[in-house]
């Protein structure tokens, strides 16, 4: 499967031996609408279904379009998948992440969490259990593992490195702890959060998200006072 899904995802528009448009000018025209409501209906599918048990032919009739117009715009349901988890799972993560790297001092970005926390779960739920189970599949599978493991790594990475600009916006640069470290705990924290959310609906706060990153926060700058006071 993960061999595969590298193979979908490298496969160049107008390259030769790609399929050649014998559409009509109208549905050209109409290539990104259809595009995006065959991705709603993979993830409504793949929601009410689960991945394994997910079909092309369901997912195209709930669109309203034919497999080959399926087929048109993806290879398959492996790349139905990476196009949900890059576009409608991981971009609104780099979107808080860009919010969390550029914010003024003065905005809480605890509370912006929580809101997208809050906002996430409510509106785009289908998502959230979409890459929940990305995750179970990738436990079993070394290949798509490997895949999810540098995906992961990616992610993190861009919430180290917008965590430090906060903190030196902030004026508390992150001394006690690695960013990425921090990165981990706070990704895993919210994950964590919203498995018991999905599981639970209601159990968890929205403020909950907050006021545990808030207690994180000042353990990170009671942490590095404390070393800051042993130290002089």
């Amino acid at each position: 499967m993960a061999a595969s899904l590298k193979r979908s995802r490298r496969r160049p528009r107008g390259s030769e031996g790609a399929r050649v448009d014998r559409r009509t000018r109208a549905a050209r025209a109409q290539g990104r609408e259809g595009r995006d409501e065959l991705l709603t209906a993979a993830l409504r599918v793949f929601a009410r279904r689960g991945y394994r048990q997910a079909g092309v032919d369901e997912i195209a009739s709930v669109a309203g379009y034919s497999k080959g117009a399926l087929y048109w715009h993806f290879s398959g349901k492996e790349d139905l998948l990476l196009a949900l988890l890059e576009e409608r799972v991981d971009a609104p993560m780099r979107e808080l992440v860009e919010l969390l790297e550029s914010a003024p001092p003065d905005r809480d970005m605890s509370v912006e969490a929580s809101r997208a926390f809050a906002r996430r779960l409510a509106t785009e739920r289908d998502a959230v259990l979409l890459e929940r189970e990305y995750w179970t599949l990738a436990i079993r599978d070394p290949e798509l593992r490997s895949l999810y493991a540098e995906r992961q790594a990616q992610l993190r990475g861009a919430m180290a490195r917008a965590l430090e600009a906060r903190a030196r916006h902030l004026g508390t640069p992150l001394k006690s702890m690695p960013a990425e470290d921090v990165a981990r705990i706070v990704m895993s924290i919210m994950g964590g959060l919203a498995v018991d959310e999905l599981i639970e609906p209601g159990s968890v706060r929205p403020e909950l998200v907050s006021e545990t990153l808030g207690l994180v926060y000042a353990g990170l700058v009671a942490r590095a006072a404390e070393r800051t006071s042993e130290a002089g």
